[in-house]
């Protein structure tokens, strides 16, 4: 093997480089820090997959997460949860509260907890938003989320997990003809809408009165499920502009996944694609077209 000299060799200031948290990322065609710096996400539900993508979008340099939820931390969640310790569960401290004190730790994002309920957020933050993100464990208000960023144009993506299965799926209001969450559901699916799976362990109590199950859950779904959540948020952020000035999107990261659902079985280690298919009788965007 021949030996380079150290003349023949370009000589990097890796000082310099290393203290740069972005450089690597930053080395990526297509990337754009500057633009992730800029914008602004919309992240409901500050539960395990909520844990995930923050940390994500943080560590990423997101410049604005406005983290939406409600509930409190409860024992449950400790064994899924990376920014919650045992003494937040002890004082039942405010999921979203404690992800946007934790996330400072690992980024300079500005993490805005909204505790409160979707339907009562100001609609002006959605004007602030590049994307929103569903981390949410039931179906009512995955389709509110759903209607409201459809209404405002923004582009939503959905996760859902259940067990060792996970999934995730984009609505692109600016892409004509791509389905919404709505459009794939059924009417069982409508009938049962209202039922609320608690994150708390608190069991809940089923229309006829009998006592539901809570989800099954395991960290390495929701971790994997987080991560492409994330890139499928990093892949809106980076390239809707060059979409909706060419109809193009960023080739260097690829297009979201707008009109498919990526579904990971953890059982099979199998990833596969679930097309979707926009139902003209849709009650959120089923009479409204995109150019």
């Amino acid at each position: 093997m021949m030996n380079a000299k150290k003349q023949d060799i370009d000589v990097v200031d890796e000082e310099n480089i290393n203290q740069d948290i972005f450089d690597r990322q930053k080395r990526l065609k297509g990337w754009d820090q500057e633009k992730i710096s800029g914008s602004t996400a919309l992240v409901v539900g500050a539960g395990a997959t909520g844990n995930e993508l923050v940390k994500n979008l943080v560590l990423m340099g997101l410049g604005r997460i406005y983290l939406i939820d409600f509930d409190f931390i409860d024992q449950s969640n400790l064994n899924r949860c990376v920014f919650f310790t045992q003494e937040d569960a002890k004082e039942e401290k405010f999921k979203a509260e404690v992800v946007s004190e934790n996330a400072k730790k690992y980024g300079r994002t500005n993490v805005v907890p909204l505790v409160e309920r979707i339907e009562d957020v100001d609609p002006a933050i959605y004007k602030e938003c590049s994307v929103t993100a569903s981390c949410l464990d039931n179906l009512e208000a995955r389709l509110q989320l759903n209607s409201y960023s459809y209404y405002h144009e923004i582009p939503f993506v959905d996760s859902g997990i259940d067990g060792f299965q996970g999934s995730v799926f984009c609505t692109i209001p600016q892409v004509k003809g791509t389905p919404c969450l709505q459009c794939s559901m059924s009417s069982k699916d409508l009938d049962i809408m209202w039922q609320k799976f608690s994150c708390t362990g608190s069991e809940i109590d089923s229309k006829d009165g009998n006592t539901e199950l809570k989800m099954a859950n395991i960290i390495t779904t929701t971790s994997i499920i987080g991560a492409l959540q994330a890139q499928q948020v990093i892949k809106i952020i980076l390239g809707i502009d060059s979409y909706l000035k060419s109809r193009s999107w960023n080739s260097y990261v690829g297009p979201p996944l707008h009109g498919r659902e990526l579904r990971y079985d953890g059982t099979t280690n199998k990833f596969f694609f679930h097309e979707k298919m926009k139902n003209p009788s849709c009650w959120i965007c089923g009479n409204q077209s995109n150019e």
